[in-house]
């Protein structure tokens, strides 16, 4: 019989072509489609994969540089690549995604990115819960919590996304009883919380 390949050349940036594969060929890579939200966030699936591999390796994230990325074939990073801030919320926000319940109203199933997540040049007076992550910058990369009527900022920097996540999750243990909308993120659920703990 042919393989997968032959009918189906798989080049770096084709996500469409990954999704086709996922949906007709799912008996041979049945948990690529769990897979193709995570490539999302970049046309280069070929560097995004590359640099997860270099962020997930070694300890404490080494290799983050929070308002650029990694070095990919001998090239220096370049703003046509996603930062390794766009990187790991991404990762974070799909995740979450698949966690989360499905919404009537939002049916591409990114319930997580929809209403607890707001990128910039979206207002921050636009989040849909009364609580919500807020890019505030691109580049370089900046994030806040956004909860009712008012904006938490933690420090610049390096560590702005990592404090902002960290600052998300006290937020949800301490005034929603650690949980984001359903979802239980104490130890009986997805067990999150025993981060700041």
């Amino acid at each position: 019989s042919s393989g997968i390949n032959a009918e189906w050349p798989l080049r770096p940036g084709s996500t469409a072509v990954l999704s086709k594969v996922s949906t007709t060929k799912h008996e041979h890579i049945s948990n690529i489609a769990l897979l193709l939200p995570y490539l999302e966030v970049s046309v280069n699936q070929e560097y995004l994969v590359h640099r997860i591999g270099e962020l997930a390796s070694g300890s404490c994230v080494g290799s983050f540089r929070w308002e650029s990325g990694g070095k990919y074939k001998n090239s220096l990073w370049n703003k046509e690549l996603p930062t390794d801030s766009q990187i790991v919320m991404h990762c974070i926000s799909t995740y979450l995604d698949s966690h989360l319940p499905r919404n009537p109203m939002y049916p591409e199933g990114r319930t997580f990115t929809t209403q607890y997540f707001v990128q910039t040049p979206i207002k921050a007076e636009t989040k849909k819960k009364e609580y919500a992550l807020f890019q505030s910058s691109i580049h370089p990369p900046h994030f806040k919590l956004l909860v009712g009527d008012e904006v938490w900022e933690v420090s610049k920097g390096r560590n702005n996304l990592f404090h902002t996540l960290i600052l998300l999750l006290y937020y949800l243990r301490e005034e929603q009883h650690g949980m984001l909308g359903p979802v239980n993120l104490g130890p009986t659920g997805l067990n999150m919380t025993w981060i700041i703990s």
